[in-house]
């Protein structure tokens, strides 16, 4: 009886995927980017070390509270890696995300990782708080808040203690986040600081699905953004 021939199985291991660039941050969500980093540097030499004018260090502050607006109106209708709920990651996604913070591997994330995506937030709440308690402070030297008269003595003191105060928190946040992004790029070969200040293209295994936004509808954000601050500033007097 003729014996059988069985046929080698073909190779069932998965190929390993290609890498290719894909669109990620739009234009205006890496401009805001740039200009939070460079006003919150200047803010900082300007209010710690009292480089530079009173005045400019309240008119950077109006740039940051800007910027910041237009970042909360840009998680609302803007591109999908912008929005609010791609920075919301579920609990289980931060434990899935943990065992790969310190490999060598690339994730290849499409934007923020879960653990990034949590620092980022804290990172604009506090900024927020930073600048809105800066409308509220009065010291006794020449710097008075545009909204300080309008409110009680006691609110005012105690805004400008967390004014004060809360520097330190954000300075180390700062530094913690450059830190991973410097760490990504020498531990894991992953710049993430190229995309964000050059086309915001990301190199990934597969293609994301998301919409990238702008146009009509970012600049629209700016002048709104841009207009509320301005309400602001004509409330009440800078001196």
């Amino acid at each position: 009886m003729a014996k059988r021939k069985h046929r080698a199985k073909p190779n069932q291991s998965r190929p390993t995927p290609s890498l290719r660039t894909y669109p990620v941050w739009d234009a205006h969500l890496r401009a805001s980017h740039w200009l939070i980093t460079g006003l919150f540097g200047a803010l900082f030499l300007s209010g710690h070390f009292g480089l530079g004018p009173t005045w400019l260090h309240i008119w950077l502050g109006y740039g940051l509270i800007t910027v910041l607006l237009f970042r909360l109106g840009w998680g609302l209708i803007g591109s999908d890696s912008a929005r609010w709920g791609s920075l919301f990651p579920a609990p289980s996604r931060i434990m899935a995300y943990l065992p790969l913070l310190f490999s060598r591997q690339p994730s290849r994330w499409p934007g923020h990782n879960p653990v990034g995506a949590l620092s980022a937030l804290v990172l604009i709440g506090l900024l927020l708080i930073q600048c809105l308690s800066g409308l509220f402070v009065e010291t006794w030297s020449e710097y008075r808040g545009p909204l300080a008269e309008r409110m009680p003595r006691s609110f005012m003191m105690a805004m400008t203690d967390l004014h004060s105060v809360l520097r330190w928190p954000l300075l180390a946040l700062v530094i913690v986040h450059l830190t991973a992004v410097f760490a990504y790029l020498g531990l894991k070969r992953e710049n993430r600081i190229r995309p964000i200040f050059g086309n915001g293209e990301l190199i990934l295994d597969r293609e994301p699905t998301l919409e990238i936004r702008g146009g009509r509808r970012a600049w629209t954000t700016w002048l709104l953004a841009a207009a509320l601050t301005a309400l602001v500033v004509w409330l009440g007097p800078v001196y």
